[in-house]
């Protein structure tokens, strides 16, 4: 099958637009919110899982997304608030405590950041509107 350059050129640019707004939400789609935060937490878990089995140095990335699971549910529970103060106070909880991340464990500093991680994802993807 062969197509023309401007349907080639066209479907380029589509393409591009596409893949730019993937990672954009809809603040007005609950659905859209939902899908995200439940598509984030298999994700983090299958990696948990498989950096788990590994073992050795792969445990502090296994300690990093199981500490995700949490902040996932949380957020699960309140997409559908008119807005996302109550998930920035969590991030911003975690970002208080990595204030001393210097006197951390390893473990502790990948625990803190892994739930800092899945609370700002969402948080950001709740402020978010696509093509914006």
């Amino acid at each position: 099958m062969k197509i023309s350059k401007d349907l080639f050129q066209t479907l380029v640019e589509s393409s591009l637009l596409e893949e730019k707004n993937f990672f954009k939400g809809d603040k007005k789609d609950l659905k859209d919110l939902s899908t995200f935060v439940d598509k984030r937490s298999a994700g983090a878990k299958k990696i948990e899982k498989m950096a788990s089995d590994k073992g050795g140095f792969s445990l502090l990335t296994a300690v990093h997304f199981k500490a995700k699971e949490v902040p996932y549910k949380v957020c699960a529970k309140h997409a559908g608030d008119s807005d996302s103060s109550f998930i920035k106070e969590k991030a911003d909880e975690c970002f208080e405590k990595l204030k001393n991340w210097d006197t951390m464990s390893q473990r502790e500093f990948q625990h803190v950041m892994g739930q800092l991680e899945a609370y700002g994802e969402f948080y950001i993807r709740s402020k978010e509107d696509k093509g914006q």
